[in-house]
């Protein structure tokens, strides 16, 4: 897992549910891979993807020792939230609520606690953002950020744009940053491109996207019992030779040092289809729209200024 070039390590918990026997093995398991951390004198994080309703209050002081981040999903506001998410043990409970009290919770818990609030959206969703916005008011603002999704079953309107560039500036003037689509990744077009990145299954088989079933034909490598990955260098090599970004669309886009084109994995799978993948003809806003939202999230991030500009007079 260590090397002498390596000086960190991202664990990235996901599902299912990685919350699921959280006390009894998933902790124990983190804190023994923190130990380990120590011994070569590297860092660790951890970082889960979640819907948060497994957390309890006396879980809080454990996530503050491994220093756990946080992805917790929101399906637009509570109506929409409770009729998509149901506990079946308490069907007249709103787990909406549930997960607010949790954001308070973990907020509240801990200094280095933060939580990218995912919110998936449809066209009718995004006139609801104030009630979420005034649910979590009290929020540290370095402790949350959004990001809007739309639900892929869903397609875009023609004033769903529009929508999406008032929720942004509503997000932006309460002092939360929000991203968008996938223009800020660095280096590499999904985190599949990357040579030190792997998916470790339960079964200790190992693949590189996280979009896919995890299937034989699409295992790349399997984790020894002596903790290493024993890659087929066939398909790593194969996946790490494609240059993302190497064709006529994307070499003219203006976006190119931000997006580096499609996956790798839809290239792998349909390399003919490259120009249908780009997300450009996925977006609803306008590129000046998109540049003004990165704009003032760097003013929050820096807090330069505590009050956001007004996009309409810039």
């Amino acid at each position: 897992m260590f090397n002498k070039y390596r000086k960190h390590i991202n664990i990235e918990l996901f599902g299912g549910e990685p919350l699921l026997h959280f006390k009894n093995e998933v902790y124990p398991l983190l804190k023994e891979i923190t130990k380990i951390a120590d011994t070569y004198s590297k860092s660790v994080s951890f970082f889960f993807v979640t819907n948060a309703t497994l957390i309890t209050r006396e879980m809080i002081p454990l996530f503050a020792e491994i220093n756990a981040r946080f992805q917790i999903s929101i399906d637009g506001f509570k109506d929409k939230h409770d009729k998509v998410k149901r506990d079946i043990n308490r069907l007249n409970d709103s787990t909406y609520n549930k997960v607010m009290q949790i954001i308070h919770w973990l907020t509240d818990g801990y200094s280095d606690c933060y939580i990218n609030l995912r919110v998936n959206y449809d066209s009718t969703t995004l006139q609801h953002i104030p009630e979420l916005l005034s649910d979590i008011e009290n929020i540290d603002q370095s402790k949350l950020g959004f990001h809007l999704e739309r639900i892929w079953q869903t397609k875009k309107t023609d004033g769903s744009g529009k929508a999406v560039v008032e929720t942004m500036k509503s997000i932006l003037s309460s002092g939360y940053t929000v991203s968008y689509m996938n223009f800020s990744r660095r280096s590499c077009s999904c985190k599949s491109s990357r040579i030190n990145q792997a998916v470790i299954s339960y079964d200790r088989r190992i693949y590189k996207c996280s979009g896919r079933n995890f299937t034989e034909e699409l295992q790349e490598g399997v984790l020894t019992a002596e903790g290493k990955i024993c890659w087929n260098q066939d398909k790593l090599r194969k996946r790490l030779n494609i240059i993302t970004f190497k064709n006529k669309k994307c070499k003219a886009c203006k976006l190119l040092p931000l997006c580096w084109g499609p996956c790798n994995q839809k290239l792998l799978e349909h390399p003919e289809k490259v120009e249908g993948y780009c997300q450009l003809s996925h977006m609803e806003i306008s590129l000046d729209d998109y540049v003004f939202m990165a704009f003032n999230n760097e003013l929050l991030k820096n807090k330069i200024y505590k009050r956001i500009v007004d996009w309409n007079e810039t």
